[in-house]
């Protein structure tokens, strides 16, 4: 679905100028419109807010940097982790300490 901010502002009954000045950092809604926008946008008010990363976990602005530095690949790998069970992650960080090793990971032929 494509959001406009026509469409989001008759869903909140305001105008879509109100939006714009939203997003051009102008203003900022009350806590009902928050409310409202977390339903629409189906997130939570945190997440909105920047309080909550796009996991769910609680972020800080040091969390929030490590999180902007990872590449879109980096950012799949972790989601896909964390919908794996405990088990299955397990396994995967066994493996990871296999691979991190100095015995397996080498630069230049030479054991890091």
């Amino acid at each position: 679905m494509q959001c406009t901010q026509k469409k989001l502002a008759e869903y909140l009954g305001l105008s879509s100028n109100t939006v714009c000045e939203w997003e051009k950092n102008r203003s900022e809604p009350s806590i009902a419109i928050i409310k409202k926008l977390a339903d629409f946008f189906d997130v939570s008010a945190d997440y909105l807010l920047g309080l909550e990363d796009d996991f769910g976990a609680r972020t800080t602005t040091a969390t929030a940097v490590m999180r902007d530095n990872y590449s879109s690949e980096e950012r799949q790998i972790i989601e896909q982790y964390r919908k794996l069970p405990e088990q299955l992650r397990e396994l995967v960080r066994q493996q990871l300490d296999v691979y991190s090793s100095s015995e397996v990971l080498s630069k230049n032929g030479k054991k890091v």
